[in-house]
């Protein structure tokens, strides 16, 4: 599944960039997605966030500490990707680019490049891990949460519909890679997801003590420290 979504998403990416539609299909789709209120949209945004999800994906690994090893590789090398890809491509934000009045900013303009996004990319990847071997109405449903977190990179103004569809497309690709690595477990498994838990606590409160910007800050990054209680809890007492 994860490869056929990789392949779909990538397909719309090359039909978008051979009929030069970015910017038109941009400007149509902000526009029409601002019927709905801006927190509603930076509330679907916070799902995309790379702290939230790799504890949505901790909390998966103490069910199934076997899954530890693909979880911790997948989630490296989509953040090493991102940024490499970023710095690579430098795609200027569509407020930087088109003219000025055209594009109602709903959130804070992040300061490295557009392409591709990484918020697509880690719902891609916390939904094809997380739904791996599911029933298909599951897995569907990831897609569907998986395009709303796009729409709402569109809708706030940081991306383009280049940029969340390559994002889609590298995520699902690196689902699919991490499910060619068996499933393991070994005497040291539950001190290192001990050990990442802390990690993700820790970058959670350096985030809520440097201030907030809007509710999805706080909502995020209460998730997080929630998330990472009952892993912790659970944790110990599979210890």
């Amino acid at each position: 599944m994860a490869w056929r979504l990789s392949l779909l998403f990538a397909m719309l990416l090359a039909l978008m960039v051979f009929s030069a539609s970015n910017q038109s299909l941009f400007l149509t789709l902000h526009h029409g997605l601002q019927w709905l209120p801006a927190v509603c949209w930076r509330l679907l945004s916070m799902l995309g966030e790379w702290t939230l999800v790799i504890a949505v994906l901790l909390w998966q690994v103490s069910r199934q500490p076997q899954l530890l090893a693909r979880t911790v590789l997948a989630v490296l090398a989509g953040i090493a990707a991102a940024i490499l890809l970023k710095a690579s491509f430098a795609e200027p934000r569509p407020s930087l680019v088109l003219p000025a009045g055209s594009v109602r900013l709903l959130d804070v303009l992040p300061a490295n490049g557009a392409f591709p996004s990484g918020h697509a990319m880690a719902a891609a990847l916390l939904s094809g891990l997380l739904l791996a071997g599911r029933a298909l109405s599951w897995q569907l449903s990831g897609l569907a949460l998986v395009l709303l977190v796009c729409l709402s990179r569109l809708a706030i103004g940081v991306h383009w519909p280049q940029d969340v569809l390559a994002g889609a497309a590298v995520g699902y690709a690196l689902v699919a890679l991490a499910g060619l690595v068996p499933p393991w477990t070994w005497r040291w498994t539950r001190a290192l997801l001990q050990l990442l838990l802390l990690v993700s606590v820790a970058v959670a409160l350096w985030k809520l003590q440097r201030g907030l910007v809007n509710e999805s800050y706080l909502g995020y990054n209460l998730l997080v420290l929630l998330l990472a209680a009952l892993v912790w809890r659970q944790n110990k007492n599979g210890a």
